[in-house]
């Protein structure tokens, strides 16, 4: 047994309820960044997924790029947030 093994599929489960915590902080909240971070973790859960299942690496850096977006668009509202 690898760690990957085991490892794959907990950051998967992490990665969705870090994507339910940003629901609820988008939704509940009414913080709009959550909605970028819950996108961004649904993103890497999928990411993590297919790559776990072999898909190619084109897939998977386009899916990287689309979440790392999301989280960059995430944190500007976080720091526009605060400074206003």
């Amino acid at each position: 047994m690898t760690y990957s093994s085991i490892l794959t599929p907990l950051g998967i489960v992490i990665e969705l309820l870090i994507f339910f915590m940003g629901i609820y902080a988008g939704y509940f909240r009414k913080k709009t960044f959550g909605y970028f971070f819950a996108f961004t973790f649904l993103v890497y859960a999928a990411f993590d997924y297919m790559g776990a299942m072999g898909v190619s690496a084109d897939i998977l850096s386009i899916l990287n790029i689309i979440a790392i977006l999301a989280a960059f668009a995430g944190m500007y509202l976080v720091i526009k947030e605060k400074i206003t």
